[in-house]
This record gives C-alpha cells, sequence and structure tokens, in this order.
C-alpha cells in the first residue's frame, strides 16, 4: 500500500501534497517503521547464529558484520562510593542531582518545576488512530486488480502480495500471555 501511494503522489515536493495524502503516508510510514523495527530485530537475531566476529558476509543490498558493544551501569551506590572513598576520592565529587529525587521532591514542597528544570516544549506529529478498514479495503483492490493482470510477472506479484498479507496479520495480531525471550551473554 505504501509502494502504491509513493506511486501516485509527487513526494519530492511535499508542500504540495494535500494534507489528508500526507497523513496517510505518514501513517504507512509509521506502520512500516515499526513493524520493519521489529522484523529487523528479529532478523538480527537469527544472523548472530550465522556470523563470525570480524567477518563481514554479503548479500545482494549490502554486507553486515558480527560486532560486540559493551554497556556499563554502576554498582550498587554505597559499593561504589565506598571503593571511591577508599581510594580517596570524596563522595562529594561523584554524588550528583537524581532526577527522579528532585521529581519526588517537586511533589511535597512548593518548589515549581521551572525552578529547577529547563523546559523547553518541541512538537511532532504522532500516529493517533489507524483505519485497518480503509487499508484492507486498499489492498484487496490492488489485489484485484492484480488478480485482473496478465504480466508476466503477475504471479510473483500475487505470492509476495499474499506473503505481505500473512505477514500484516501476524505482525498485528494481539497474542494474550505471549513470553518474549531477549539474548543474553548466559545464551550465547
Amino acid at each position: 500500500m505504501l509502494v502504491d501511494a509513493l506511486e501516485r503522489h509527487e513526494v519530492t515536493a511535499l508542500e504540495e501534497v494535500e494534507t489528508g495524502t500526507l497523513i496517510d503516508l505518514y501513517t504507512l510510514l509509521s506502520d512500516v517503521q515499526r513493524n520493519a523495527n521489529d522484523l529487523r530485530k528479529e532478523i538480527a537475531d537469527t544472523l548472530l547464529d550465522r556470523l563470525h566476529h570480524d567477518r563481514p558476509v554479503s548479500g545482494s543490498y549490502g554486507s553486515v558484520q558480527r560486532t560486540a558493544r559493551t554497556n556499563r551501569s554502576l554498582k550498587d551506590d554505597d559499593e561504589v562510593l565506598d571503593t571511591l572513598e577508599s581510594a580517596g576520592i570524596d563522595r562529594d565529587r561523584v554524588v550528583s542531582v537524581d532526577r527522579g529525587k528532585v521529581d519526588d521532591a517537586l511533589e511535597v514542597t512548593d518548589v515549581a518545576e521551572n525552578d529547577v528544570y529547563k523546559i523547553e516544549e518541541t512538537e511532532y506529529v504522532r500516529k493517533a488512530e489507524v483505519d485497518e478498514d480503509r487499508k484492507e479495503t486498499r489492498l484487496q483492490g490492488l489485489k484485484d486488480q492484480l488478480a485482473a493482470s496478465d504480466a508476466d510477472d503477475a504471479d510473483q506479484l500475487r505470492d509476495e502480495v499474499e506473503e505481505l498479507e500473512s505477514r500484516i496479520e501476524e505482525l498485528t495480531e494481539f497474542k494474550s500471555g505471549q513470553s518474549y525471550h531477549t539474548r543474553s551473554n548466559a545464551d550465547r
């Protein structure tokens, strides 16, 4: 549907595109981004089992490589402060303001939020709702056009549409009680 919408509208001059069309494009792009990120994560998890460190592997459109990233998080506050104090570092040099504790303090005092925070408001667009019925009707219209086509690549396109439909259903269905597993170093 996104490809169809992009083909029907000149998106190189967005200022000239009608607001309704821009909303449709934004909504479709938002869906694609969310679902693409989910699928991208699943693919990355699968690739981790197939790739070796520092060896790029190429596909038709690019290459990927397995790399490692180190994330640090501080140990328990008392342990950190005791360790640094025993090394001659004064506690006051490493203790900082905690946003959560400041928010808690604001709730029980008369101090105004803008007395302790620099507040900047930014505006952005977010998807408020999606008309799934209209999207489904549009997809059905595309399928009908494809069914009437005798083009050489029509069978391949029909297969791709069926794959997309099943993937869309899989990504948008609600699965009660589904558990998710995140890979940790212990899993590797």
